[in-house]
């Protein structure tokens, strides 16, 4: 069975003891390549690739991000007649190496990259022998498919600011509650100022205006 490992160096909690561990464990249940991110994008590239040359299993190794980037790499541009990224669709991992992991967390993959190798590598086994695997529902987000959220008005920029700000610091790291914080209450006060400029329309009913 192969599969490739995308690490991002850049995670909040990947370490390079946690990266050799993990590549090592795999290794004994794999034919494993390791592909570390160097630039915003890069995972979707290495998951193109990957769908590409018929890998089995990309694993990410890195934060939501990360693993938003694999399954756009993997499925394409979302929309009407989308083809999914192609006839062969790899089966993908999780070992979490952000800050929070919501998309780990909502799957019970535990916090701690330990016994997140400790649980796929279990899990590869069970997949080695009935190649089964479990679907989850994605949002069409226009440009690209949103895994298990996506935010619009003052949580979209909130996030952007928390971004920024990794932007220019030099290790790319540094996202903390703190931070989101300090981003926050700003964007709030800025906010309360402004006119809504939302539209809500939810299934069989009337537009509603005027949201923030």
């Amino acid at each position: 069975m192969r599969a490739v490992l995308i690490v991002n160096p850049n995670a909040t909690s990947t370490t390079a003891a946690g990266l050799a561990l993990l590549a090592h464990a795999l290794e004994s249940r794999v034919t494993l390549s390791v592909q570390r991110t160097d630039h915003r994008g890069h995972a979707i590239e290495i998951a193109e690739r990957a769908a590409e040359e018929n890998v089995d299993v990309v694993i990410v190794h890195g934060g939501d991000g990360t693993v938003n980037e694999v399954v756009n790499g993997l499925l394409g541009r979302p929309g009407p007649g989308a083809a999914g990224g192609g006839p062969h669709r790899p089966a993908v991992a999780v070992v979490p190496g952000g800050s929070a992991n919501v998309f780990a967390r909502s799957l019970g993959i535990p916090h701690d990259p330990i016994s997140a190798t400790n649980q796929l590598i279990d899990l590869l086994g069970e997949y080695r022998q009935s190649r089964a695997w479990r679907q989850i529902g994605l949002m069409d987000c226009g440009e690209r498919w949103g895994v298990f959220t996506a935010g619009l008005g003052v949580d979209g920029e909130v996030v952007a600011n928390v971004e920024a700000h990794r932007k220019r610091r030099s290790t790319g790291k540094g996202v903390s509650a703190t931070r989101y914080i300090r981003a926050t209450v700003p964007t709030l006060l800025r906010s309360a100022r402004r006119d809504p400029t939302l539209t809500l329309q939810l299934p069989g009913g009337e537009p509603v205006s005027g949201v923030h």
